[in-house]
């Protein structure tokens, strides 16, 4: 049989032609007709689908891409920068002696998971979404701080912080019952660009 046969080219009866007088002729039940839908094969992606190419979160500027940055263990809900540009030190108050890395960008800081930099150490006058920000702006290598829209205010050197502040190195910031102590990494004579 020729492959235009078995591709449904011929849909009618078919005989079988032999090369001699004594072989039978048989017939072949017809097809059904054909189907006003022809099942047409899906296409295949120009590009294989991979994981590397879905990002489903916006990459935090840093001087370059970490191996880490594209897994994140599934037991860890805390987000860790990949390039540290600072440390906010808890120096008073629940927490004492911890220390939370500040990366590139803004970093919210709550008692909630989905804060940047978490702290949940018992104070509930810390706001569980967002307290306040600190920012560290890598083309002018200066540190900010601004209130995160809760009820409770953050204080910078006994200053209550109502808008956009530079944060300079070893200031105070009080937020609720708690005590930290910024230290910078990056500035002027260091930054990991």
């Amino acid at each position: 049989m020729s492959d235009d046969h078995n591709n449904g080219f011929f849909n009618g009866p078919t005989r079988r032609v032999g090369g001699g007088a004594n072989e039978t002729t048989k017939t072949r039940p017809p097809k059904s007709p054909p189907n006003d839908t022809i099942p047409v094969p899906q296409a295949k992606p120009a590009v294989a689908e991979r994981s590397e190419f879905i990002e489903p979160k916006t990459r935090r500027v840093s001087p370059a891409p970490s191996p880490s940055s594209s897994t994140t263990p599934a037991n860890n809900t805390t987000q860790q920068p990949d390039f540290v540009v600072g440390w906010l030190v808890v120096s008073d108050g629940p927490g004492r002696g911890a220390s939370k890395p500040i990366g590139y960008g803004m970093n919210s800081i709550g008692r909630g998971a989905d804060s940047l930099i978490q702290l949940d150490y018992g104070d509930e006058e810390i706001s569980r979404n967002t307290h306040c920000h600190i920012a560290y702006d890598h083309k002018h290598k200066k540190f900010y701080i601004q209130h995160g829209g809760g009820q409770n205010l953050t204080y910078l050197d006994d200053a209550p912080v109502l808008s956009s502040c530079e944060l300079p190195n070893r200031s105070r910031i009080v937020m609720g019952n708690t005590t930290l102590t910024f230290i910078q990494l990056c500035g002027d004579n260091f930054d990991w660009e």
